[in-house]
């Protein structure tokens, strides 16, 4: 796979709105909207790799996948380019399920890219495991993401 970051940066150079839409429900600048695309695309690169499993994102990286599958020709056209298959998005799953995900996710986010930036993964204190706004209940699961990547 190419460079995540390079990847992010021409989708927002062909398709600026993506990353217009990621900026607003982020509520955060172009830039770190750009960076927040490279994050979904670490992400997916995640799950095209896994057979059969199920990858948890965090809150930060699914609100940005969501605005990206919102379009939907580019979403899967990207998918099919870059991954050689569609990435669907699945949502549900229950709070102790997406935490044990979340930590499978971030363990392999390590082995792959490095450390998760605190900014989209969470601290290492603790690190909010949910699906985002597709998880039914917004109990508070944490993980200790310094147990994972250390």
């Amino acid at each position: 796979m190419s460079n995540p970051t390079k990847l992010a940066t021409e989708l927002n150079e062909r398709r600026p709105l993506i990353v217009t839409k990621i900026a607003r429900s982020l509520l955060c600048n172009r830039d770190e909207a750009v960076q927040a695309l490279a994050e979904v695309i670490k992400f997916l690169a995640i799950c095209a790799e896994q057979e059969g499993g199920l990858a948890t994102p965090s809150q930060r990286v699914d609100l940005a996948w969501h605005e990206f599958i919102l379009f939907t020709r580019c979403y899967a056209e990207f998918c099919n380019r870059v991954f050689g298959k569609m990435i669907h998005h699945e949502p549900g799953g229950q709070p102790e399920t997406n935490a044990s995900q979340y930590c499978e996710t971030l363990r392999r986010y390590a082995i792959h890219f490095g450390t998760p930036p605190e900014s989209f993964w969470g601290t290492p204190g603790n690190a909010l495991a949910s699906c985002g706004p597709c998880e039914n209940s917004w109990s508070d699961h944490h993980v200790h993401v310094r147990d994972i990547v250390d």
